[in-house]
């Protein structure tokens, strides 16, 4: 049973109707922002590898260093 609320000032429109059409542009933008974040990602995450490739020693340097700071933050 759906009980539908007439939304005042907009004659035939419900507030179940509206409610349901933001819903569901919510949805979508939600869906597209997800899409975009995850092609950025994958776009960010495939410079990265490029760039360990290039520079293998660097990225093992950089990668060592971090591992040591977190041991030493670790052990406090």
């Amino acid at each position: 049973m759906t009980t539908h609320y007439t939304r005042p000032g907009t004659p035939g429109a419900t507030a179940s109707t509206t409610v349901g059409d933001m819903a569901n542009a919510a949805q979508n933008k939600i869906a597209e922002t997800v899409d975009e974040a995850k092609a950025l990602a994958q776009d960010q995450y495939d410079k990265l590898l490029a760039s360990i490739r290039r520079n293998p020693l660097q990225a093992a340097g950089i990668a060592a260093g971090v591992g040591f700071v977190i041991a030493l933050l670790a052990r406090r």
